[in-house]
């Protein structure tokens, strides 16, 4: 039991926490390989060199063990990577083993991760600040709404207050009756909004793929999929089967823009025409238009590769400009509501004076 549970940490943690590892990995056992190591010798070479430095439980000692004492066995290495890589570096490797270009497919799983880190790293750091300036929204009204304002109305009945101090007793009313299912629906909308980006379709979906926050993920998933399609056309595989490869492997929003490039292909279209009929605006209008002129000529997959990089490179630089624009919005709005905290505060400090000399 406690094994299966080692095994499972070890999984999760080499696929979602070790991508720079991972990457160090496949670029050692790719020049291993070119240099006429064979890769069982390569990965226990690296295994013990990494067993000797980090220990036996390391994740990525217990996954060489595993992937080792599959190959021995008679499985390929695309076969024994399942759960401990993307869906996309396993397709690359398994189309490396078919094509015997396996060191050429391993380095092109390092492209695909870097692209995927230049990606999560732009939304990660974008996506920082606004969940820091919503936490710090929440803590400041629930700071004056349940604690502050309170002592206040104990003074003065809150009916005698006006204006900016009315305000703030209605806000304390409503921090201390809903504050608490307001977060909790904030937090419920944004689950199911992660959980709606790779199944939620239709044509709702496509209008709001042109905008943020949806845009966003349209960009990350584009980004990527050209750089895994032009990498496996690189490692000799045939366009039509890196689609349908990919398509299996893709989650149900991007495997119906796939399997739509598909449809068109197989009545006579090429990939940029097929895209542009499916009516799903995928990856983007310009690039679709670039793969429209590029699929007639010859050196698709070098010119693909190409606007892979290249839209990734415009991606990120997008991705940033849409961030700090959701960042301005979150900090105008906490800025208001700090200030209109602020000024109804000051209203009912002098509210509540005159009430009390009236009192008098």
């Amino acid at each position: 039991m406690q094994l299966n549970i080692e095994a499972a940490f070890a999984k999760w943690w080499f696929l979602n926490a070790e991508s720079g590892s991972r990457r160090r990995l496949w670029i050692k056992l790719a020049k291993l390989m070119s240099n006429g190591v064979p890769i069982v010798q390569g990965l226990e070479s690296m295994l013990a060199r990494r067993a000797a430095a980090k220990g036996k439980s390391d994740p990525q000692c217990i996954a060489m063990r595993e992937w080792i004492y599959g190959l021995k066995n008679g499985r390929r290495l695309s076969q024994m990577l399942e759960g401990w890589v993307t869906p996309v570096e396993r397709m690359l490797i398994s189309a490396g083993e078919t094509t015997g270009t396996l060191e050429k497919s391993l380095i092109a799983g390092t492209r695909v991760m870097e692209a995927q880190s230049e990606i999560r790293t732009a939304v990660f750091a974008g996506l920082a600040y606004p969940v820091i300036l919503i936490c710090v929204a929440f803590a400041v009204m629930y700071m004056f709404g349940v604690r502050v304002v309170p002592e206040f109305t104990k003074i003065v009945p809150p009916d005698r207050f006006t204006g900016m101090a009315k305000f703030l007793v209605n806000m304390s009313d409503f921090a201390k009756s809903y504050l608490l299912f307001t977060a909790a629906g904030v937090v419920g909308a944004v689950v199911v909004f992660f959980m709606s980006l790779g199944r939620w379709d239709g044509k709702v979906r496509v209008f709001l793929d042109r905008y943020a926050p949806y845009s966003v993920y349209r960009v990350v998933v584009g980004s990527t999929w050209l750089i895994g399609l032009s990498s496996m056309l690189e490692a000799g595989v045939r366009l039509e089967t890196a689609l349908r490869e990919l398509a299996g492997l893709a989650d149900p929003w991007l495997k119906r823009r796939i399997n739509a490039a598909i449809r068109g292909m197989s009545s006579g279209l090429n990939l940029g025409d097929s895209l542009n009929r499916s009516g799903y605006e995928f990856p983007d209008r310009e690039i679709i238009d670039d793969l429209g002129v590029y699929s007639s000529l010859s050196g698709f997959d070098e010119a693909l590769k190409t606007v892979g990089r290249e839209w990734l490179t415009e991606s990120v630089a997008q991705i940033k400009t849409k961030m700090n624009i959701v960042f301005g919005a979150c900090l105008l709005s906490v800025a208001l509501l700090v200030a209109s905290m602020v000024g109804g505060m000051m209203t009912m400090q002098m509210q509540m004076t005159t009430a009390i000399q009236q009192h008098r």
